[in-house]
């Protein structure tokens, strides 16, 4: 099945905000972009345009489909295993993969974020590492690019092979002006150290070209 998981290396680290300004770029490929974010908690009622599933859906212009793209949402800004607690809710991989995979075809490209790490638990039997096998998608890697982002992206590239999924590419986000980010030079520092793609952003920086070097990395026709 065509299509991509996006995780992170931690909460907050600009995932959803990668997927703003990847799927337009993805959706001039003249392909039907099924996006998917099936658990999110901390899910306001009156300030749902501020969820990152609203803001998906309205990236690929399917904000009708809100429900179908986010099945599990919740109130209470905690793990989605204790959020749906909270509520009275049990989520299981197999319930929530099949969710994800809901009117989905051969030709669609599926396009599935997951809620916090790659590790980060998201069911009663599983994490979202153990989504993304269940589907069987290739991941996109966001990290946050600050201190200690090595060792993270590392850990995390060991455990998404040892799962024997395949690792598109990874994103270097940075979300902070702080000098001492240039000088640590990560994005040199992890060329050396992976084989995988890599691509460095500024968050809430527009880059057309760096998002079409990305949209490329994770999509091309020979993939249909």
């Amino acid at each position: 099945m065509n299509g991509i998981f996006v995780t992170g290396t931690d909460t907050n680290i600009g995932k959803t905000w990668v997927g703003q300004n990847l799927l337009p770029i993805l959706l001039k490929k003249k392909i039907n972009i099924i996006p998917r974010k099936p658990v999110e908690s901390g899910w306001k009622v009156n300030e749902v345009e501020s969820s990152d599933a609203w803001l998906l859906a309205e990236a690929t212009g399917q904000i009708d489909n809100l429900e179908t793209i986010c099945p599990n949402h919740f109130s209470r800004p905690l793990s989605p295993v204790r959020a749906a607690e909270f509520e009275g809710k049990k989520l299981l991989i197999s319930e929530v993969a099949d969710q994800c995979l809901k009117d989905v075809t051969e030709s669609d490209f599926l396009y599935v974020e997951g809620a916090g790490g790659f590790y980060s638990p998201l069911c009663m039997d599983g994490l979202n590492a153990d989504l993304a096998y269940a589907l069987n998608l290739p991941i996109l890697l966001v990290a946050e690019n600050r201190l200690g982002c090595l060792n993270q992206i590392l850990l995390n590239v060991e455990v998404i092979e040892k799962r024997g999924l395949t690792l598109k590419a990874v994103v270097l986000n940075t979300t902070s002006a702080d000098q001492t980010v240039n000088e640590m030079d990560n994005l040199e520092d992890i060329k050396s150290l992976i084989k995988h793609p890599i691509v460095a952003l500024q968050h809430n920086q527009k880059s057309i070209d760096v998002f079409e070097q990305l949209a490329s990395l994770i999509y091309s026709e020979k993939s249909e």
